[in-house]
């Protein structure tokens, strides 16, 4: 390997995504576009070929250890990036190995030695060639019989993250126990991975992969993604660290029922919040009130103080709301332009017009100038309504009774609740 060569290549790809890479997004995220950049850039200069020789030091960790020393490292940014990049080129480095060694396989073995119960050659006659893997496979893994159900070999990865060795989990009754304390996530846990190497085998396929919650020696609980190959009576299950990938599918939940300037909930998730809510009246015993919330002349404040000014203003109204409404139960949200929506589950008419209140009274502590309002100070004007489990009225007609009070209000000269006159 050509360790001057790549060291420079790598150096200039650090340097120039520190520059165009948020180091927040960084670390929140490894589905990023940087990961595509490093990706492009290893298959440049990274070259696998069979037969592969094992070299130790690692010659990406090798890499990546020259990279280090030919950086000055005060720079945060430069530093995560470096070891997320040592972290991936790993991974890819072993799936290029497995890759060249399938290629190598498949040529020099005719294709009559092959059995049906075996899908790649090499998973037959060359199970020690993952041995030796275990070694360099930045994930934790183990090797199992089948028919016995003792565990053979862990890597040291497996000791690092879970903490067992083979001595505190000699075979797979034991390490459901220690693993899966909780006897009903066990037997669920069990079921799903029966299921999968049932799958495998039918399909003569690789153990399908599936989120798993171990509790490792020390007590603490971590998601692994586990997926596996079969080989013969025997088979190797991987551990993927799921927690990235489950903070950025949180981070993209959050952002799709997040509204992006007031940082509440938005109008869609409002909806579902509203369904389900509506779904409980219906069904149990209990009321449902709902607020809706209008910024009084608010083209006006836009028109005088200007459109960023505009957006300060919706910011602090939508967070004084947040504040205002504290029960768990409660729901916030932006409902459209400078209107919100306040959903009250078990609270009534009466339950509920204490709350406007007490919004109206934050809303007035803001203190927020309004030269176009009547008072000379942003306001707010609010409609409330309410259903009954006996009621049947669908979703549309519970908003639009809460929006006909809101409208009331507004003629009455605004900065006031109105109450809708219900059934």
């Amino acid at each position: 390997m050509n360790y001057a060569s790549h060291v420079d290549s790598i150096k200039s790809f650090i340097i120039s995504a520190s520059h165009d890479v948020d180091f927040k997004d960084l670390l929140a995220s490894t589905s990023t576009d940087l990961k595509k950049s490093a990706y492009y850039l290893f298959n440049q200069i990274i070259k696998v070929t069979p037969p592969y020789s094992y070299q130790d030091p690692h010659p990406i960790s090798e890499l990546f250890r020259l990279t280090e020393q030919s950086l000055s490292l005060n720079n945060q940014a430069q530093k995560a990036i470096l070891t997320r990049l040592e972290k991936w080129w790993l991974e890819w480095h072993f799936v290029a190995i497995m890759n060249a060694k399938l290629a190598n396989e498949y040529s020099d073995t005719q294709q009559n030695y092959i059995t049906n119960s075996t899908h790649h050659p090499m998973r037959k006659h060359e199970l020690s060639h993952y041995a030796k893997l275990f070694t360099i496979l930045p994930m934790p893994i183990c090797n199992v019989c089948s028919d016995t159900g003792d565990i053979l070999k862990v890597n040291q990865r497996f000791i690092d993250v879970f903490g067992y060795s083979i001595e505190d989990v000699p075979n797979l009754d034991v390490w459901w126990v220690n693993a899966y304390p909780d006897l009903n996530y066990r037997q669920s846990a069990q079921t799903l991975w029966e299921h999968s190497i049932a799958q495998a085998e039918k399909q003569n396929n690789d153990i399908q992969a599936n989120d798993y919650q171990i509790v490792c020696k020390n007590g603490e609980q971590v998601t692994m993604q586990i997926s596996g190959i079969s080989i013969s009576n025997e088979f190797i299950a991987v551990f993927n660290d799921a927690t990235e990938r489950i903070k950025a599918q949180d981070i993209l939940r959050d952002m799709a029922f997040l509204d992006s300037l007031t940082k509440i909930a938005n109008r869609r998730r409002f909806d579902e919040k509203l369904a389900d809510e509506f779904d409980r009246v219906n069904n149990l015993s209990g009321q449902l009130s709902i607020i809706l919330i209008d910024i009084d002349n608010f083209k006006q404040f836009n028109d005088r103080y200007g459109h960023l000014a505009g957006d300060e203003c919706l910011y602090a109204v939508a967070q004084k709301l947040a504040d205002t409404v504290s029960r768990p139960e409660d729901f916030v949200a932006r409902y459209g332009g400078e209107e919100f929506v306040v959903l009250l589950p078990q609270t009534d008419k009466q339950g509920a017009l204490f709350v406007a209140e007490q919004i109206q009274k934050a809303i007035e502590m803001l203190a927020i100038v309004h030269e176009d309002s009547f008072t000379g100070y942003l306001s707010v004007s609010m409609g409330i309504n309410t259903v009954n489990h006996h009621q049947c009225d669908d979703h549309l007609t519970f908003i639009q009774a809460a929006d006909d009070a809101l409208y009331y209000a507004k003629n009455q000269g605004r900065n006031c609740i109105a109450l809708s006159p219900g059934k």
